[in-house]
């Protein structure tokens, strides 16, 4: 009876975790999207006239939308419900990933990654929210860090398969196979998650300092994605260039690199289900700009360099995922969590724009020491905001320990820490309680 008891408490305990893979999963897809266009970009500029600034234009619309629109989307979210928001903007992605397929000329192409866009950052803005309110205590803390692994390895995904299909198939038949997975994943996930209770906005004006949590760890992702980004963007150049390798070695080491952020971010998932302080993998940030010297000097063996790189971004991808892992403690109402991941995702937005360029400057002005130089900065900044944030996050937690955010009916939570204010379902004044 006794070994019954416990198993069936096992079960109910990870009941969530098939929620979260399934978010997750769809948060993977749309980051295919995102990286949908690089594989492609050769035949897309010889198939529609395109100079090399209007494929840029096409590739980064994605990330601009987010940079623009990425607050709003957390209050429309908020009203508009996590879980129908998910889907629908999956639904988005597939039906402008479609017409990106058939478009013959440079501004159709662009219009539809614009609402693809838009697709894209309602996932990214609706999957933590999911995520948040179907779990608790470490499991959340280890489900958002999952989350945080999305983009590196939707991104590692379409630079793989697109590679072997790009030079078999046509651009557009490319496109057309990255609208498929969001399609069958939003009707899925419409079949798969249960509904989730939407909150009420009972206070209209926010105390000051209501959003000083979401905003530095918002600035910390920031940061970090600003270096994460501008190190694989210039990592080729340098590569090809300086390390006067061929384009396939290039393109082989830059892949692994990307994979080395998807990792880390799984480390960080793993480390903190099994109870390691969000506080105690800050300091790991100091690796990042030491690890560049090696990473962009030619001086050294070329798989020294590309460990060092991936370490890079291995140490980023960590961080990142703990900046996702520290925004519900950073926030003390439950409908406070939907704008804070807007927040997050809008200066996000604005450090995967901004990284390129300020790396670039660097480099022209100072050469490639400049590239540890620029690292230590930012990913310095990021890493002070995110060591700031999980400190206010632990203090936080301790202040609503007794405040529960409610779960749909039918998925059970593990009872423990983290827990946020509760959340009644206008919709359902009677729902069930855990």
């Amino acid at each position: 009876m006794r070994d019954r008891t416990r198993g069936s408490h096992r079960r109910v305990s990870m009941s969530p975790w098939k929620y979260v893979v399934a978010t997750w999963f769809a948060g993977v897809l749309a980051a295919v999207g995102l990286g949908a266009v690089s594989p492609a970009g050769s035949a897309l500029r010889s198939s529609l006239g395109l100079s090399a600034g209007a494929l840029a234009w096409a590739t980064s619309s994605i990330t601009a939308v987010g940079a623009v629109l990425g607050t709003p989307a957390g209050w429309w979210i908020l009203r508009f419900g996590a879980h129908r928001a998910l889907s629908g903007g999956l639904f988005v992605m597939a039906v402008a990933t479609a017409i990106s397929a058939t478009a013959g000329s440079w501004g159709l192409l662009l219009g539809s990654r614009v609402a693809e866009g838009v697709g894209y950052l309602l996932v990214f803005v609706a999957g933590p929210v999911v995520i948040t309110r179907m779990t608790q205590g470490g499991i959340r803390s280890a489900a958002l860090a999952l989350w945080g692994t999305c983009v590196p390895m939707g991104l590692a995904v379409a630079a793989a398969l697109g590679g072997v299909l790009a030079s078999q198939w046509t651009w557009n038949r490319w496109l057309a196979l990255t609208a498929l997975g969001p399609l069958i994943m939003a009707g899925v996930l419409t079949v798969v998650l249960p509904r989730l209770p939407r909150t009420p906005v009972q206070q209209p004006h926010r105390a000051v300092g209501t959003w000083n949590g979401a905003l530095r760890l918002g600035a910390a992702y920031g940061s970090l994605s600003l270096v994460g980004v501008a190190v694989v963007m210039v990592l080729p150049l340098f590569l090809t260039e300086h390390r006067e390798v061929t384009s396939t070695v290039a393109g082989t080491v830059v892949a692994l690199v990307c994979l080395g952020s998807a990792i880390g971010g799984l480390a960080a998932s793993w480390l903190l289900r099994r109870g390691v302080a969000l506080s105690s993998l800050v300091p790991l940030g100091v690796l990042m700009p030491v690890a560049c010297l090696p990473a962009f000097s030619a001086e050294f063996p070329l798989a020294v360099s590309g460990g060092a790189a991936t370490l890079v971004l291995f140490v980023d991808g960590l961080l990142i995922s703990a900046v996702f892992a520290a925004v519900p403690a950073a926030v003390s109402r439950a409908e406070d969590v939907d704008v804070a991941n807007g927040i997050l995702n809008q200066l996000g937005s604005v450090g995967m724009l901004m990284g390129p360029p300020v790396f670039g400057l660097a480099i022209a002005a100072a050469g490639w020491g400049a590239v540890a130089a620029a690292t230590f900065v930012f990913g310095g900044l990021g890493t002070v905001l995110l060591l700031k944030g999980a400190r206010t996050s632990a203090a936080g937690t301790a202040d609503v320990v007794s405040r529960s955010l409610d779960a749909p009916r039918g998925v059970h939570v593990e009872k423990g820490s983290e827990p946020l204010r509760k959340a009644p379902d206008v919709s359902k004044p009677n729902h069930n309680r855990i």
